[in-house]
């Protein structure tokens, strides 16, 4: 009896805690490249910081077809994150392992939803890793974990540097009914990606992806031809071309 009860009083705080889990929102909207000086102008973005990704994965993107991303980030902020991310009713990730234990967001896009579990650690290095092994070795207890319960499995010895971004980013204030705006150019030898992008409160993701579509419309904007996540865009480009980032 003694065993039931507990059991019970397991379930229902496991309970209360998925329904309690809010993670705050960040809605993307990707934008036609040429057309950035309108946007910059249009949206009276300023405050230019300049920047590098990069992104660890093997040639056939294991870790990304898990959902797990590796990178590190140089410029203002240097870090190195390990991120999982789970697409809105994705059954191969169980989030019950990871909601409530790792920092979420949710990401929206016109390709839909999903929700980053994601441990970052500042990272500044003289000289850019370029194995997995070098990787592996860097990564805290944490990220480890985060790893581990997401049901990761990757052989560390096939990951490699699959991709260096140079990233370029402005912020604005400027527009109701938007707190911030932040835009994003991201470029590497065969292509680029501009982003808009927002933050919005827990439930307000779907409202304010509307806003920052009639924005868009508004002004004017050309919208790019997909919509979805910069990251698995610039992998899969980078793999599909076999570059290599330069040594």
């Amino acid at each position: 009896m003694r065993s039931f009860v507990s059991m019970c009083v397991v379930l229902s705080l496991s309970s209360a805690l998925y329904a309690a889990e809010k993670c705050p929102v960040e809605v993307k909207l990707l934008l036609s490249p040429p057309t950035i000086k309108t946007v910059i102008t249009s949206l009276h973005f300023e405050k230019e910081i300049a920047g590098r990704v990069s992104f660890f994965d093997t040639d056939e993107l294991d870790l990304l077809k898990q959902g797990a991303i590796v990178r590190i980030r140089q410029g203002a902020n240097d870090d190195l994150t390990v991120k999982v991310r789970v697409p809105d009713g994705n059954k191969q990730v169980n989030a019950m392992h990871l909601r409530g234990r790792f920092p979420c967001e949710t990401n929206q896009t016109g390709a839909g939803k999903d929700t980053d579990y994601s441990v970052r650690r500042n990272y500044k290095v003289l000289q850019m890793p370029e194995m997995g092994s070098d990787i592996i070795n860097s990564l805290r207890p944490p990220q480890k974990r985060l790893l581990q319960e997401a049901g990761v499995s990757i052989d560390w010895a096939r990951v490699k540097r699959i991709a260096d971004v140079k990233v370029t980013k402005w912020e604005t204030t400027a527009q109701s009914p938007f707190r911030k705006l932040i835009l994003e150019l991201w470029e590497w030898p065969e292509g680029n990606i501009l982003e808009l992008s927002t933050k919005a409160a827990p439930d307000a993701g779907t409202s304010q992806y509307a806003d920052l579509q009639r924005l868009a419309d508004m002004k004017g904007l050309s919208l790019g031809a997909s919509q979805g996540g910069k990251t698995s865009m610039v992998l899969q480009d980078s793999v599909a071309h076999h570059t290599s980032p330069p040594r």
